[in-house]
């Protein structure tokens, strides 16, 4: 049998663990981490010959997405700099298939990661009502602040809310697991939920507040909890939520009556307007992309180069086309590396919801659970990762990958996990 001492040490536990501390205080460091490691990773297998890892089809899948990304780059019109982001994403990758074989074998892993996850979101919780305050009252005094973006520690990264909803789902669903249910833990989990979703609320991030609705109807409607629990949290919740939108019209104003949320067809233009102007601008512009080249793409990052250019340029309502990234992944990936890069990565969400519309139908007609909580919990953060239908960030981003890796890294490990010690 193959000897996977080093990989059950908890000092790798550890280092593994660091990265979601890092996600919020440091990316450079975070990437680092995920970087080492998954070097380090490639050389243990290859060292001690474990080519079973690599049957792995969820694996084969992800490669086969990993060098489809790498053609689409070698095809683009600006080779070396779409090579910047897809070469690197190999670490990614890797980084994914490490922490679920430490799920699996490392014993250490799930109560570290747990306190990693659990003293984090604390300070940042804290972190973030002390900042809404503190902005709050000084926008107070200054007319031209019309409303409070939380920021990251030691970052001008206005993306708090969608760390916190991203990897909240994680500390509930190994809590879970761990079936070690202590009545100061449960109060501590159960506020921490609470001032969680407020502070996603007040972050002023509304992709982050919609994706925190979709996780928690998600696992309101599919979690094995009486009914009396699901609504106590959500009159809870609402009651908070709508609390703190009446005492601050600023923050109503920008999460849920922006004027700019227009989802309609246009009467002068008659054409559809997905979200904003601006929104529909990078749909179309990453539309027109694809059309271009549906089958390749135009190569990762690229999207940033070209959105300006003759033939991709979109104006609508005076709002330009041109960013980074089209603020959607689904069109990023259709603009920049397409079509079967796309249906590849639409397979984890077509999983997903197969899975919950089938537990969902057992459990309302027959009385059968196909899910357990643990998975429920683990698929819906997954679930916010490949979700189609909403505002995202940059997909080739480094942060927005690391941060991704880690639901789907716990999502691969339960529904389709590959049990190392059972080759030799």
């Amino acid at each position: 049998m193959i000897s996977f001492k080093i990989l059950e040490e908890k000092f790798l536990a550890y280092l593994v663990c660091s990265v979601v501390p890092f996600l919020a205080f440091s990316i450079f460091f975070a990437d680092l981490v995920c970087s080492i490691l998954s070097i380090f990773f490639i050389i243990y297998l290859i060292k001690h010959n474990s080519i079973f890892f690599y049957k792995n089809i969820i694996f084969v899948a992800t490669l086969f997405f990993y060098f489809l990304c790498l053609f689409s780059s070698l095809l683009s019109e600006e080779t070396l700099f779409s090579l910047k982001s897809s070469l690197p994403l190999i670490r990614i990758i890797i980084f994914i298939f490490l922490v679920s074989f430490l799920i699996e074998n490392n014993k250490f892993f799930l109560d570290i990661f747990y306190n990693f996850l659990k003293y984090t979101f604390l300070i940042l919780v804290f972190y973030g009502l002390v900042l809404y305050i503190y902005e709050y009252y000084f926008s107070l005094s200054n007319s031209t602040i019309a409303y409070v973006r939380l920021k990251l520690p030691f970052s001008d990264e206005q993306k708090l809310g969608s760390l916190l909803v991203r990897l909240y789902g994680l500390l509930i669903a190994i809590y879970i697991l761990k079936k070690n249910y202590k009545k100061f833990e449960n109060f501590l989990l159960f506020f921490l939920t609470i001032f969680t979703s407020v502070v996603i609320l007040l972050s002023g991030e509304r992709s982050s507040l919609f994706f925190l609705m979709l996780f928690i109807l998600t696992c309101l409607i599919s979690l094995n909890v009486s009914f009396k629990i699901k609504i106590s949290f959500f009159f809870i919740l609402f009651t908070s939520f709508a609390l703190i939108l009446t005492q601050n019209s600023n923050l109503s104003e920008r999460m849920i009556l922006d004027k700019n949320n227009d989802l309609k067809f246009s009467s002068n233009q008659k054409e559809l307007i997905i979200f904003t102007s601006k929104h529909t601008a990078h749909y179309v512009s990453g539309f027109k992309m694809f059309k271009d080249k549906p089958f390749a793409g135009q190569g990762p990052r690229m999207f940033r180069l070209l959105c300006d250019k003759e033939g991709y340029k979109t104006i609508i309502n005076d709002k330009k086309s041109c960013s980074s990234h089209p603020h959607n992944t689904y069109i990023q990936l259709l603009a920049e590396i397409g079509v079967f890069g796309t249906i590849l990565f639409s397979l984890i969400f077509f999983h997903i919801i197969f899975i919950h519309v089938k537990h969902i139908i057992l459990k309302i007609f027959f009385k059968k659970n196909t899910l357990t909580n643990y998975q429920v919990i683990i698929s819906t953060s997954a679930l916010i990762v490949v979700w189609p239908f909403s505002p995202s960030g940059n997909f080739f981003n480094n942060w927005m990958l690391i941060i991704c890796a880690l639901p789907l890294s716990f999502y691969f490990n339960e529904f389709f996990r590959y049990n190392f010690y059972n080759k030799k």
